[in-house]
C-alpha cells in the first residue's frame, strides 16, 4: 500500500474539487479505488468509473455503486481488455459533486503520512468518533466530517469502525466544511 499515492490523491481530489471540475482521473490502484467507492457512499463523489487515459462517454458514468457488489462496478466497454501491455494507463474517473454551487468535498488531507503511519485500536478509534483527541490526531468535530480506516476486514469510515470494534491504520479525513 502506497500512501505517497493517496497523498497525491488526496491533493488532486482537493484541488480538482475548489476548481469546480466535474470529472477528474486519479491512478488506479486497489487502495483508491476503494477509497474511492466509500467516500461515493459517504456522499462526498457522484460516480467512480474504471477507465484508460480517455475519458469515459458521460452514458457510462453510474451514479449508484455498491462497494461490496463487484458486479456494479462499471468499466468503459469501449476500452480494450487489461493486460500487461496497458495495466499502468489505467485510471479512476471520478465525477465531483456539488451542492448550491459549492463543492461538496472540500478539504480532504493525510492522517497517516508515508514516514508516520498512525495505528490505534478500538478504544482510541471510539475516543475521535466521540470527537476527543487520541494522540496527536484530533477528534472528528466538524458536521458531515469523516475519516477512513484501512482494517483486517477492508476498509471502513470511523464510525463503522466503533460499530464493528475493530481497529486499524488511519488513512485520510474528509470535511464538507
Amino acid at each position: 500500500m502506497s500512501l505517497v499515492t493517496l497523498a497525491h490523491c488526496c491533493s488532486h481530489l482537493q484541488n480538482a474539487s475548489l476548481a469546480r471540475l466535474g470529472l477528474t482521473s486519479i491512478p488506479s490502484t486497489n487502495l483508491l479505488h476503494t477509497l474511492m467507492l466509500q467516500l461515493q457512499r459517504s456522499g462526498y463523489i457522484t460516480s467512480v468509473t474504471i477507465g484508460g487515459p480517455e475519458p469515459p462517454p458521460p452514458s457510462s458514468l453510474n451514479p449508484i455503486l455498491d462497494p461490496s457488489d463487484p458486479s456494479s462496478q462499471q468499466q468503459n466497454p469501449n476500452e480494450p481488455a487489461v493486460t500487461q501491455a496497458n495495466v499502468s494507463s489505467r485510471r479512476l474517473w471520478v465525477g465531483l459533486k456539488y451542492w448550491n454551487n459549492e463543492p461538496v468535498l472540500q478539504k480532504m488531507g493525510m492522517v497517516s503520512k508515508p514516514t508516520r503511519r498512525v495505528w490505534m485500536g478500538f478504544r482510541e478509534i471510539e475516543a475521535l468518533a466521540k470527537g476527543d483527541r487520541s494522540g496527536y490526531v484530533k477528534g472528528l468535530r466538524g458536521i458531515g466530517e469523516s475519516m477512513y480506516v484501512t482494517t483486517d476486514r477492508g476498509m471502513m469510515e470511523l464510525r463503522e469502525c466503533v460499530e464493528r470494534r475493530t481497529g486499524g491504520m488511519l488513512l485520510c479525513r474528509v470535511n464538507r466544511v
